[in-house]
């Protein structure tokens, strides 16, 4: 059995709009896969066809081999595949650990009626939950912070307290929406070196993100769209390389500012 996350052939069409024509792309294990284009080429819409927001017209999506299209979102959280949104989904006023706590929610094994009475085996669970939350926030450098309220951390906090719930759903594919926007350059270089940590652990990574600099410094391979198609698939430098990237979405200014807005990511490596 392959592993990996695969959309193949994935159309998506809205009354007479077609948003996705036969896009296909996938993602491995300890691998970081970017996903750019330009505003409108169908990025967010196959972002949401994987996660289950959007059910395609046609193609199909997989996991480890188990075909998975059209499966609503929270049954693929069971199925290992998590993600992170553009506008941070979190109570702002739950603290850090709350917040972590919750995305075990999918993985509880104790009912709510042995939670209500207090039963041994949910006060067990909760015990290991919370010894679990504490090792992820100290993974992510969130410990510290474990009893701050949300609304109080910077926006790259909140990223990284998005990545744990994410990790607490025993997520095996994360998929990041643009995580990077909104952070100073501190935040996302200190953003990068988690993703990298995630793929360090074997956790398929899909970066969905407008700055090529930082798709260029963490990616192992990237797929551009352009008006709902794969315009190409390859290394970054690659797809750097590729003149119809370039006219579509780079753009030499474009990719210069980004280089320079990226260069403390690098460093950092």
């Amino acid at each position: 059995m392959t592993r990996e996350l695969r959309a193949t052939g994935v159309r998506m069409q809205f009354g007479g709009v077609v948003a996705l024509q036969d896009a296909s792309i996938a993602v491995s294990p300890g691998r970081i896969h970017g996903l750019i284009g330009r505003n409108g080429s169908g990025k967010s819409t196959l972002f949401n066809c994987i996660t289950g927001f959007l059910q395609p017209t046609a193609g199909r999506i997989t996991v480890d081999g188990q075909v998975v299209t059209g499966w609503a979102p929270h049954r693929l959280v069971r199925a290992g595949v998590a993600r992170t949104f553009q506008t941070p989904r979190v109570d702002m006023r739950s603290s850090v650990r709350e917040a972590v706590l919750a995305g075990f929610y999918s993985t509880l094994r104790s009912g709510f009626m042995a939670a209500m009475l207090g039963l041994p085996s949910a006060r067990s669970e909760e015990r290991r939950l919370r010894d679990a939350a504490a090792q992820l926030m100290e993974q992510l450098g969130l410990l510290p912070l474990a009893g701050s309220e949300i609304g109080r951390l910077s926006m790259g906090q909140v990223r990284l307290v998005e990545v744990a719930r994410c990790l607490a759903a025993g997520a095996r594919y994360v998929l990041l929406d643009e995580p990077a926007a909104g952070l100073t350059r501190k935040e996302q270089a200190l953003l990068a070196q988690q993703i990298r940590a995630l793929a360090a652990r074997g956790i398929g990574v899909l970066l969905v993100e407008h700055n090529f600099g930082l798709i260029r410094a963490l990616c192992d391979e990237v797929t551009v769209l352009e008006t709902g198609r794969v315009l190409s698939t390859g290394t970054p430098d690659a797809v750097a390389g590729d003149a119809r990237v370039v006219e579509s979405y780079l753009g030499r200014a474009e990719a210069s500012e980004d280089e320079a807005a990226v260069r403390p990511v690098r460093e950092a490596a």
